[in-house]
């Protein structure tokens, strides 16, 4: 399957023909011929449809991926916040934050 450069990305879609209907197997968004190949070797005998992308979809299915995120990350924020708080208000009951800072409260 060859496809104009200007016509790039586009979405090739493979679907499976089962009793006259079409039954959705892949789909992938590609930007260069290489990928077009191995699209259409991978899924050789199958029915295979391009279509182009408009830049709305472009856009949609670049903020459907969302960055993976470390759970821990989160727990270690969590502590680091509630070692300062418990540093904070010791600072405070002791009078130590007032005596540095020559606050009067």
């Amino acid at each position: 399957m060859d496809i104009k450069k200007e016509d790039l990305p586009v979405t090739l879609q493979a679907f499976e023909l089962h009793d006259n209907t079409e039954i959705f197997v892949a789909e992938q968004v590609v930007s260069n011929q290489p990928d077009i190949d191995r699209f259409t070797s991978l899924y050789a005998g199958k029915i295979i449809k391009a279509r182009k992308d408009t830049i709305k979809e472009r856009n949609n299915s670049t903020s459907v991926v969302a960055k993976k995120r470390n759970p821990a990350v989160g727990i270690v924020m969590i502590v680091i916040i509630l070692v300062l708080t418990a540093l904070i208000i010791y600072g405070f009951s002791t009078g130590w934050i007032q005596q540095k800072f020559n606050l009067n409260i």
